[in-house]
């Protein structure tokens, strides 16, 4: 599902009217009236009188708020409007229907002193539902003067509260929110989700998210190749590949999993099974050769090839032209476990320089690439994999403004090191150089455990070697690995999820989508 910002959304509007005469006017009855029937449904007359406190800015958003009081009123629900700006600020299209309105009887108070804050409190106490109209998807900064109190009262008043196509005060660019939004129960989004609807912490304040349809055409909503996308079902049914009767391994990639150290061969051996998990067609363990051992001995499905090592257990710098011989026609996933030893950034910037397939490069790898100056061209696919603390390494960041600014912190990476970048994490984010951004809402906190990342790197290569587009395969990595972890939350809950838990539920995940594409390409043998 295309994703858009506060920019965008106008944009939509605009185009809708001068492409297709689609005015705002219709637009916003469109969404009072779905809006107006989410409600019926959900505080159905037929369960006694309902009483529905409309709170209202200026803006478009107000008039959406007003197009749904219309329509209530009909149907016959007792309405109380409130308003934070004097009607004479509404928007046109928000004082064409404020007309309407007033013809109907119905009054629109203005808040304007602590009195008025009385009566509204005491309105708000006896509703059973209160509608967010207030601020829309072009709100930015903080919440202050009438706003800010108005929308404290709505908060602590402990009723059910509904926000019309983002919660006031989240800022729909970012998820940004200074101090202050309105909590919402439920969120309908209008036409197509924002950013600030799902990136936290705005995302946090939607209550349930639902998209609702107001009639844009689907020219408009469906994304191009550069669009930012939500991850969802049928965004992952597009970008996977029916096996035919006649598949060999061959056919699935050969997965060269490159990592370990002393002491952290585990790391490697869980990113090789990610990707044996996932579907590669082969899978090769390389490593230092004192680990191989302790890796043949968790290894029973994939090929071993050790490789010349440090005293301290870890990649010579020579090790890398051996290992750039075996790179042809295979996925090179690489960083797991690799220690931080002294040659192990001269070790990756012969890989880096000289690799000759698509690389998937994690954890060690990337704090190497951070402490390199510049690298060769390619013209293979690179795919980075930071968790918050090596993003801020990778751009020269802190911790805590790679957090702030998510968005800017992941595209910023794709562009410097020209490769697609994920940004783990709560809503992980995946940018393409060209400025494609995909969020990711699966998986869960259980998740934040050791090894997790690792299981990542291998899934996204075995994808790779599948044959899906590069930024695709990466994003659906992520989307798969999520769900694991949410299928792994239901049985055993958050405190007691391990890395290996998301190796041993992949192939349930995996197994409805291939289910579900069968069904779509029963034609195909």
């Amino acid at each position: 599902m295309r994703l858009i910002n506060g920019d965008e959304s106008r944009l939509l509007d605009k185009n809708a009217l001068e492409q297709y005469g689609l005015n705002s006017l219709v637009l916003m009855e469109n969404a009072g009236i779905r809006a107006a029937d989410f409600i019926k449904k959900k505080f159905p007359l037929n369960q006694g009188e309902q009483k529905v406190t409309l709170v209202l800015g200026k803006g478009n958003n107000c008039g959406d708020g007003l197009v749904v009081a219309r329509h209530l009123y009909n149907a016959g629900y007792k309405l109380r409007l409130f308003s934070i700006f004097p009607t004479g600020e509404y928007a046109p299209a928000a004082q064409e229907n404020l007309k309407i309105i007033e013809a109907m009887g119905l009054e629109v108070k203005v808040l304007e002193n602590d009195r008025d804050m009385l009566l509204f409190k005491v309105m708000l106490l006896s509703s059973n539902l209160i509608i967010d109209g207030i601020f829309g998807s072009g709100f930015k900064g903080s919440l202050s003067g009438m706003a800010g109190s108005v929308v404290k009262v709505i908060n602590n008043v402990n009723r059910p509260i509904l926000a019309l196509d983002i919660p006031s005060g989240v800022n729909s660019d970012t998820g940004e929110v200074q101090d202050l939004a309105v909590k919402a129960h439920w969120t309908l989004a209008f036409g197509l989700p924002k950013y600030g609807n799902v990136l936290s912490p705005g995302g946090s304040y939607n209550g349930e998210l639902k998209v609702i349809d107001i009639s844009f055409p689907s020219a408009l909503t469906e994304p191009s190749i550069n669009d930012s996308v939500l991850l969802d079902e049928a965004w992952a049914l597009k970008q996977m590949k029916p096996r035919v009767a006649h598949s060999h391994k061959g056919l699935f990639g050969h997965v060269l999993v490159l990592g370990g150290s002393r002491g952290m061969e585990g790391s490697l051996i869980l990113a090789g099974k990610g990707a044996l998990k996932t579907g590669a067609g082969l899978v090769t363990y390389m490593m230092p050769e004192s680990l191989h051992g302790a890796v043949l001995a968790n290894n029973t499905e994939a090929l071993t090839y050790p490789v010349e090592e440090t005293e301290k257990g870890s990649f010579a710098k020579n090790s890398a032209e051996e290992v750039l011989q075996q790179t042809g026609n295979k996925i090179l996933v690489m960083g797991m476990g690799m220690s931080r030893n002294e040659e192990i950034v001269e070790f990756v910037k012969k890989i880096v320089d000289g690799y000759n397939c698509p690389l998937v490069m994690d954890a060690d790898a990337l704090i190497a690439l951070s402490e390199l100056p510049a690298r060769k061209p390619s013209k293979y696919p690179l795919i980075l994999t930071p968790h918050p603390g090596e993003m801020a390494r990778l751009l020269g960041w802190n911790i805590k403004d790679v957090q702030t600014k998510r968005i800017e912190a992941v595209v910023t990476a794709a562009k410097k090191y020209n490769a697609i970048t994920v940004l783990k994490g709560n809503k992980t984010l995946i940018a393409t150089p060209q400025g494609k951004l995909m969020v990711n809402l699966t998986g869960n906190p259980g998740m934040a455990t050791g090894g997790m990342g690792d299981v990542l790197a291998g899934i996204i290569g075995a994808l790779l070697g599948q044959g899906i587009e590069p930024g695709a395969a990466t994003a659906l990595g992520v989307y798969f690995h999520g769900l694991a972890g949410d299928r792994g939350k239901e049985d055993k809950g958050e405190m007691g999820l391990t890395a290996e838990d998301i190796v041993n539920y992949l192939p349930q995940v995996l197994n409805k989508y291939e289910t579900a594409l069968k069904e779509k390409n029963k034609n195909v043998l």
